[in-house]
């Protein structure tokens, strides 16, 4: 009686939550090369030059400032093919600068892009002001449903006997007998992996809860980094020397990003990418005052283990952390929801169409 219930349960969840799912598992997949897919549709835009042929930090924000006096940079960072990319203030947009003569190529809204586009589908199903709050919760609500669908699926697999022998997959039993085998051995060896993308992406929404969750799970505390206040210290003047004097504090590392002073006597943040590190793994360096000093210094690769899958969920997530391996097995574990719902549907259908044709054919009871 409880196996049949909790079928029923797994088939009345699939289809509650079949078109979001649908819909995060194509763009989960796209999701994860995304930023390739955008350099393609950017073409000349990103094509910045040589390695090495790029002005100085300073000369940037400074021709920018030239063209246009009117935004406020808030971050620049290093994109991969070398050019800068330049974060602005107060929604303002970002844009896109040749690092060879410090000319603004191209100044967009995020969303307005293809990643953007494709981003906003799969968070909030392109919904804008308060509703996209609520749509997001939704969002978080199906990744869970996922979750407790594997829970299912596996109690389900488990309850009758030799489990096991049922993750061989074969068609030599007809259609029906190997998709139900595809569908079951395809759960239980995506399990782990699929559950942690669903986590991970309740975590971008869901914090708190998802924090607690995972500081429970570690017995480890997620820690943020804890600069100094900003009070006294003299205007930074010379942009490049400071960020010359954090590169020294972290030997072997690669620039990848700074956050500009937003007020007078405010530091500069810049974010290095020490040798042998991962993706999320940038150590920070608080530089200000005059003559310009290090403030503080945060190191990621030296924190605990809550911490550094806390600022990693979205490279987990999305699977940037392991190399073209990861990131291609990666688009498969997304495609997984969307067979599970294909096949559960299918095989629910074919259920239903022979128990119609099995009580047609059971003969009228005489008068």
């Amino acid at each position: 009686m409880r196996y049949r219930l909790l079928r029923r349960l797994h088939l009345w969840v699939s289809l509650l939550a079949a078109v979001p799912l649908l819909v995060l598992s194509l763009t989960g997949a796209l999701l994860v090369y995304a930023p390739e897919l955008q350099r393609a549709i950017d073409g000349e835009v990103r094509n910045n030059g040589p390695v090495g042929a790029s002005l100085s930090p300073t000369a940037i924000v400074d021709r920018v400032a030239q063209q246009r006096p009117d935004l406020g940079i808030w971050s620049l960072s290093i994109t991969e093919d070398h050019g800068w990319t330049a974060w602005l203030r107060d929604g303002a947009g970002v844009l896109r600068i040749d690092p060879a003569t410090g000319d603004i190529r191209k100044h967009f809204y995020p969303k307005d892009t293809f990643e953007g586009w494709l981003t906003a589908l799969h968070r909030r199903y392109l919904t804008e002001g308060p509703a996209a709050k609520w749509v997001r919760h939704g969002v978080s609500a199906v990744a869970l449903l996922l979750i407790v669908q594997f829970i299912i699926g596996l109690w389900l697999w488990l309850k009758p006997p030799m489990p096991f022998r049922r993750l061989s997959v074969t068609f030599r039993q007809g259609q029906r007998f190997g998709i139900l085998r595809l569908h079951q051995a395809t759960g239980i060896a995506t399990f782990l992996i699929l559950t942690a993308v669903a986590l991970t992406g309740m975590a971008m929404y869901w914090h708190d809860p998802m924090r607690v969750m995972l500081e429970w799970a570690t017995q480890s505390k997620v820690e943020e980094a804890t600069p100094p206040k900003a009070q006294g210290l003299a205007p930074l003047k010379d942009l490049d020397a400071a960020i010359a004097l954090a590169e020294e504090t972290v030997p072997d590392a690669e620039l990848r990003h700074f956050r500009l002073p937003r007020h007078p006597g405010d530091p500069i943040v810049v974010g290095l990418m020490p040798d042998g590190a991962d993706d999320g793994q940038a150590t920070r360096v608080w530089v200000g005052d005059d003559p310009a000093r290090v403030l503080y210094t945060y190191v990621a690769t030296e924190a605990n283990l809550a911490t550094t899958i806390w600022h990693m969920r979205y490279i987990i997530h999305v699977g940037k952390f392991g190399g073209p391996i990861i990131r291609a097995l990666w688009v498969f574990v997304a495609l997984v929801p969307a067979g599970f719902v294909i096949s559960g549907l299918w095989l629910y259908l074919g259920r239903r169409h022979r128990e119609g044709r099995a009580r047609a054919q059971v003969p009228a009871p005489a008068e």
